[in-house]
């Protein structure tokens, strides 16, 4: 099978692995990166290649509830990703994907801010979702936060059937 590729999607493609490596790294956030996102999504927008934007503005909004003060740190609802109007408006593998992908950096943000409700609302919102991706660093952190965030709440009332997902997440 012969995949046939651009040089603009191969470009794309660098640029897109970048941001999930950089936050697996555990590197520091800064206005820096929140900027070349920014000329990330200006190319996205120049190349009209609508995922890669909607994923560059996941990661700038990541950063920036990471970075800045923010009155509900786990949802994006901000200046660089407002999810639930960029959902309404893709189709539904679209939706799908970019459901995947936000859950994955928001349930971080729940774990890294210790909001057990979000935790909660994130996991039941993936827990279908396969334990599987093509992308090692997203692959990495979202396996990971999915763990700790089941394993977090598995001792809490009602919320036991999380073990299970923690244990299928350890047992990777």
């Amino acid at each position: 099978m012969h995949i046939s590729v651009s040089f603009t999607e191969l470009i794309f493609l660098y640029f897109f692995f970048s941001p999930a490596s950089y936050f697996a790294a555990g590197l520091e956030m800064s206005p820096i990166l929140e900027s070349k996102l920014l000329i990330l999504e200006e190319m996205s927008r120049t190349f009209k290649a609508g995922g890669f934007l909607t994923t560059f503005q996941m990661d700038r909004q990541f950063a920036l509830n990471l970075r800045t003060k923010r009155e509900n740190p786990t949802e994006f609802q901000g200046e660089a990703y407002y999810e639930e109007q960029s959902l309404s408006e893709m189709n539904p593998h679209a939706r799908k994907m970019a459901i995947r992908d936000s859950s994955s950096l928001r349930l971080q943000l729940a774990f890294l801010f210790c909001d057990e409700e979000a935790m909660a609302q994130i996991l039941d919102r993936i827990k279908d979702y396969p334990l599987t991706d093509g992308q090692p660093p997203r692959l990495h952190s979202r396996l990971c936060f999915t763990g700790l965030a089941a394993f977090a709440l598995s001792g809490k009332n009602g919320c036991k059937p999380y073990q299970k997902l923690g244990h299928d997440v350890s047992g990777l």
